[in-house]
């Protein structure tokens, strides 16, 4: 009769990698599609963003649950990119809200759930009096 092959070190490390590889290309496969879906809402919503009244009524989050900070980082990174490209990055600002740090509340069952959300809002428009410098008047002495 014949004895069962042992699988040595070397191959069962080798099988743990393949393993490894094919489960983080199908994880990046999974961000790639939830990212696609994220720019897609946020160039939805630039439109109604830049349009609103004024800055505080302007804010919207994208309604989708997101693993983990570094994750949604990432996909703020990739809306500014699209943003740019349709020139809305003037117009509209991108961030992220999280439960732990920030006093205001979820906009998206997304948000309350995961405590993450990407949300879109007008930039704030700091305005100062003119300086001379700039061409403005002098005080008068």
């Amino acid at each position: 009769m014949k004895e069962p092959r042992v699988v040595t070190k070397s191959e069962r490390k080798k099988a743990r990698r393949k393993t490894k590889r094919s489960s983080e290309r199908a994880g990046g496969r999974e961000l790639e599609a939830l990212i696609d879906a994220i720019v897609e809402e946020a160039l939805r919503l630039a439109p109604e963003v830049a349009s609103a009244a004024n800055r505080d009524v302007s804010e919207r989050g994208i309604d989708i649950v997101i693993a983990t900070p570094d994750a949604a980082r990432f996909m703020v990174k990739r809306i500014n990119e699209a943003l740019v490209i349709g020139e809305w990055l003037d117009d509209v600002e991108v961030w992220l809200w999280q439960a732990e740090s920030h006093t205001r509340e979820p906009l998206t069952d997304a948000g309350r759930t995961s405590g993450l959300e990407i949300r879109l809002e007008q930039p704030s428009r700091l305005t100062s009096s003119p300086s001379p410098l700039d061409g403005g008047d002098l005080p008068e002495v």
